[in-house]
């Protein structure tokens, strides 16, 4: 008797054991422009159902960094690196130049495949495609479905005069017409299906790149139509665009669970940058300071949590320092890499898994390079190191962008509220010209300091009153910056759109 029931304790605890290493399933959701006031648990007047139940249900992650702009968040999420160290600091990736995200790293899905994941792409890449090296598909991810740029209508699956939608490396021709956000939902529906119906014990990764709900805001009359109080034309398309994407988070969901695998997934979402709120694309970030394409808090803190039943302790709010290079070595522990094979690595980002596990205890991180650049010899970029945040030549002054409350038509200068001392018109003309973040244009040093615990709106320059704080900051960014990779803002060429179509395969 003694025997058998020593015998039964073990095998409950050789089972509890291989609970405990299986892989788990890994979703990532990454929305492209969402502000940090473009979600229901940070703003009721957004719809956000799916978005807050998750949120609400598992750790969100209220001091959560990405980069300005898109392409250096892109390239961080997938590398676990700084963008500044691989040279993908700065702009955004155009469709004709001929770079892309560096050869020399290996990406999340390289790191997943060689533990034995399956790992699929749906949505958008927007880290270079003008050599197949580039493509997804030579990454590490076993298929992609979606477009390879940095922007398209939703419908037609056209920018600048270019078709822009594959099914792996083939032209997808059948997507025009249809809303991109429901192509993306079959599709996932279709991955699950699949994966199950073949390799049903292979763990799962999922990179659902939406492209919801960045500009052209172009929702299903449906959702606009959610949003009738609102007068403004871009902000209520825009709420509508990320209803209808918080649908697609919802279905989701819904089939993990209807396959089986949600009990042993862990889902992660974030945005990529701040809100946009110029030239009628709608975004906000209130009350947070300034928007995409700039280094203050709006620019660079988006809404982000985790959720999974395989987390100890949920429905909590934290505020330890996250930055999304954290991402690859906290799934690639999770894949069972151990912890020498991630010191190995050499990633910008950490572990954060124990955080994750015990989020009530003690953060991990006490310094982010929020951004890091140069400009012919001048620093610029931001450093966060506990509380307090470090700004060096952030560009241009900017301020806090409320909430539109009224005007019609997408009139860009109705979208920008209280921007202080700066001339509006003089802004959205600079934004519009360079599509991206504003130039460098002052001839000395603009800095700033800000206690972040006290101030998280970014309201009051501590630099007079603690230049200590000040000289040791600036001293690290200057040390960081002896790393530094110079930025790939490589000049466009003509090639890559062929016959109205843009196109792989025309640079060395």
């Amino acid at each position: 008797m003694k025997t058998r029931l020593i015998l039964v304790i073990l095998l409950v605890t050789f089972i509890d054991f291989i609970k405990s290493v299986e892989q788990p399933n890994i979703i990532i959701i990454l929305a492209d422009d969402l502000g940090f006031n473009d979600v229901g648990y940070h703003n009721p007047d957004m719809m956000t159902p799916n978005i807050d139940q998750l949120a609400k249900t598992g750790i969100i992650l209220e001091q959560s960094y990405v980069q300005p702009i898109c392409t250096p968040s892109r390239s961080s999420l997938l590398t676990g690196m700084y963008p500044y160290l691989i040279g993908r600091q700065g702009y955004p990736i155009s469709h004709k130049q001929p770079t892309g995200l560096t050869l020399d790293r290996k990406l999340i899905s390289n790191y997943l495949g060689e533990k034995g994941y399956a790992t699929h792409i749906v949505g958008k890449w927007h880290l270079g495609f003008c050599k197949q090296e580039f493509l997804p598909t030579s990454r590490g991810f076993d298929s992609h479905y979606g477009f390879w740029g940095g922007s398209q209508d939703y419908y037609t699956k056209s920018f600048r005069h270019g078709y822009d939608f594959r099914d792996d490396l083939d032209l997808d021709l059948s997507a025009n017409n249809t809303y991109s956000e429901d192509l993306y939902e079959e599709r996932v529906s279709i991955l699950l299906r699949e994966h199950l119906a073949s390799n049903p014990g292979q763990p799962f990764f999922l990179y659902m790149s939406h492209h919801a709900p960045h500009s052209p805001v172009e929702p299903p009359q449906f959702y606009e139509d959610l949003y009738a109080n609102i007068t403004d034309d871009g902000r209520r398309k825009f709420s509508g665009t990320v209803t209808a994407m918080d649908d697609k988070v919802g279905a989701l969901v819904q089939a993990l669970k209807d396959s089986g695998m949600y009990e042993n997934t862990v889902i992660l979402f974030l945005g990529d940058n701040g809100g946009n709120p110029l030239l009628g694309a709608g975004g906000n970030n209130w009350p947070l300071r300034g928007f995409k394409g700039v280094v203050y808090e709006g620019g660079v803190r988006t809404p982000a949590f985790v959720h999974s039943p395989l987390l100890k302790s949920t429905g909590l709010s934290i505020d330890h320092l996250f930055h999304v290079s954290d991402w690859l070595p906290t799934f690639y522990h999770l894949a069972g890499a151990s912890d020498q094979e991630i010191k190995d690595q050499n990633f910008s980002g950490i572990n954060q898994w124990p955080v994750l596990e015990n989020p009530l205890g003690e953060g991990l991180r006490e310094e982010i390079v929020v951004n890091l650049d140069d400009d012919k010899g001048t620093t610029f970029g931001a450093l966060r190191q506990g509380r307090y945040k470090y700004i060096k030549n952030p560009g241009m002054w900017v301020g806090w962008v409320k909430p539109p409350t009224r005007g019609a038509n997408g009139n860009a200068g109705q979208h920008l509220g209280d921007l202080g001392d700066v001339d509006n018109d003089e802004l959205v003309d600079i934004l519009a010209e360079q599509s991206v973040d504003v130039l460098h244009q002052q001839s000395v040093d603009v800095l700033h300091l800000f206690d972040l615990e006290v101030d998280p709106e970014e309201r009051f320059d501590l630099k007079h009153e603690l230049p200590h704080i000040v000289q040791e900051m600036n001293e690290r960014m200057e040390q960081l910056k002896e790393d530094m990779v110079y930025p790939d803002n490589i000049e466009e060429v003509e090639g890559g759109l062929v016959d109205g179509i843009w196109t792989s395969s025309w640079c060395e």
